[in-house]
Protein backbone atom coordinates (compact mmCIF):
# COMPACT_ATOMS: atom_id res chain seq x y z
CA UNK A 1 0.00 0.00 0.00
CA UNK A 2 0.97 3.48 -1.08
CA UNK A 3 0.24 5.91 1.29
CA UNK A 4 0.49 9.68 1.13
CA UNK A 5 -0.77 11.48 4.01
CA UNK A 6 -0.32 15.34 5.63
CA UNK A 7 1.39 17.16 2.77
CA UNK A 8 1.05 20.43 1.85
CA UNK A 9 -0.92 21.35 -1.29
CA UNK A 10 2.41 23.14 -1.87
CA UNK A 11 4.59 19.70 -1.77
CA UNK A 12 5.50 18.42 -5.65
CA UNK A 13 5.69 14.51 -6.61
CA UNK A 14 7.07 13.90 -9.27
CA UNK A 15 6.82 10.86 -10.42
CA UNK A 16 3.72 8.74 -11.22
CA UNK A 17 2.02 6.40 -8.73
CA UNK A 18 0.47 3.42 -10.07
CA UNK A 19 -0.67 0.09 -8.38
CA UNK A 20 -0.69 -3.24 -10.70
CA UNK A 21 0.76 -5.92 -12.07
CA UNK A 22 3.96 -5.01 -13.25
CA UNK A 23 6.74 -5.90 -11.48
CA UNK A 24 8.06 -2.32 -10.61
CA UNK A 25 4.63 -1.58 -9.67
CA UNK A 26 3.76 -1.99 -5.70
CA UNK A 27 0.21 -4.03 -5.05
CA UNK A 28 -2.16 -2.88 -2.85
CA UNK A 29 -3.07 0.14 -4.25
CA UNK A 30 -3.02 4.22 -3.90
CA UNK A 31 -3.99 5.94 -1.09
CA UNK A 32 -3.80 9.49 0.32
CA UNK A 33 -4.63 11.02 3.42
CA UNK A 34 -3.63 14.74 2.72
CA UNK A 35 -3.45 17.10 0.17
CA UNK A 36 -0.72 15.48 -2.45
CA UNK A 37 0.01 16.73 -6.06
CA UNK A 38 1.10 14.47 -9.05
CA UNK A 39 2.94 15.95 -11.48
CA UNK A 40 4.46 14.21 -14.62
CA UNK A 41 6.41 15.65 -17.63
CA UNK A 42 7.25 13.89 -20.41
CA UNK A 43 9.17 15.98 -23.76
CA UNK A 44 9.39 12.82 -25.76
CA UNK A 45 7.67 10.08 -24.70
CA UNK A 46 7.63 6.89 -26.88
CA UNK A 47 6.34 3.07 -25.90
CA UNK A 48 5.70 0.54 -28.49
CA UNK A 49 4.60 -3.43 -28.25
CA UNK A 50 4.40 -5.42 -31.07
CA UNK A 51 3.53 -9.38 -32.18
CA UNK A 52 0.97 -11.97 -30.64
CA UNK A 53 -0.99 -10.22 -27.23
CA UNK A 54 0.31 -7.27 -28.05
CA UNK A 55 -0.07 -4.40 -25.03
CA UNK A 56 1.43 -1.24 -24.44
CA UNK A 57 0.14 1.01 -21.51
CA UNK A 58 1.74 4.00 -21.01
CA UNK A 59 1.50 6.45 -17.72
CA UNK A 60 2.77 9.85 -17.26
CA UNK A 61 1.57 11.96 -14.17
CA UNK A 62 -1.11 9.25 -13.24
CA UNK A 63 -1.83 7.62 -10.34
CA UNK A 64 -3.95 3.88 -11.06
CA UNK A 65 -5.22 1.12 -9.38
CA UNK A 66 -7.57 0.64 -6.19
CA UNK A 67 -7.08 4.93 -5.48
CA UNK A 68 -8.36 5.88 -2.97
CA UNK A 69 -8.88 9.86 -1.62
CA UNK A 70 -9.26 11.08 1.88
CA UNK A 71 -7.55 14.35 1.00
CA UNK A 72 -7.02 16.50 -2.03
CA UNK A 73 -5.15 15.25 -5.08
CA UNK A 74 -4.02 17.50 -8.01
CA UNK A 75 -2.94 15.21 -11.19
CA UNK A 76 -1.35 17.36 -13.84
CA UNK A 77 0.37 15.67 -16.50
CA UNK A 78 2.25 17.53 -19.22
CA UNK A 79 3.66 15.55 -22.44
CA UNK A 80 5.02 17.44 -25.58
CA UNK A 81 5.43 14.23 -27.53
CA UNK A 82 3.89 11.01 -26.13
CA UNK A 83 3.92 8.31 -28.74
CA UNK A 84 1.73 4.78 -27.69
CA UNK A 85 1.42 2.17 -30.66
CA UNK A 86 0.95 -1.65 -30.34
CA UNK A 87 0.60 -3.92 -33.34
CA UNK A 88 -0.09 -7.36 -34.01
CA UNK A 89 -2.83 -9.90 -33.03
CA UNK A 90 -5.10 -9.12 -30.00
CA UNK A 91 -3.09 -5.32 -30.04
CA UNK A 92 -4.04 -3.19 -27.10
CA UNK A 93 -2.49 0.69 -26.53
CA UNK A 94 -3.62 2.60 -23.74
CA UNK A 95 -2.20 6.04 -22.77
CA UNK A 96 -3.10 7.99 -19.46
CA UNK A 97 -1.75 11.91 -19.15
CA UNK A 98 -2.55 14.02 -16.18
CA UNK A 99 -5.36 11.38 -14.98
CA UNK A 100 -6.46 8.99 -11.48
CA UNK A 101 -8.53 5.89 -11.70
CA UNK A 102 -9.01 2.43 -9.89
CA UNK A 103 -8.10 0.56 -13.44
CA UNK A 104 -5.07 -1.67 -12.96
CA UNK A 105 -4.04 -0.99 -16.62
CA UNK A 106 -4.58 -1.61 -20.26
CA UNK A 107 -7.28 -3.70 -20.29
Amino acid sequence: MIRIAALTTSALIALTLVAGPASAQQKGGVQIAGNATVIGLANNAVNAATGFLAKADQNVGSIKGNVKVDGNATVIGLANNAVNASTGFLSKACQSVGSMDSSSGCE
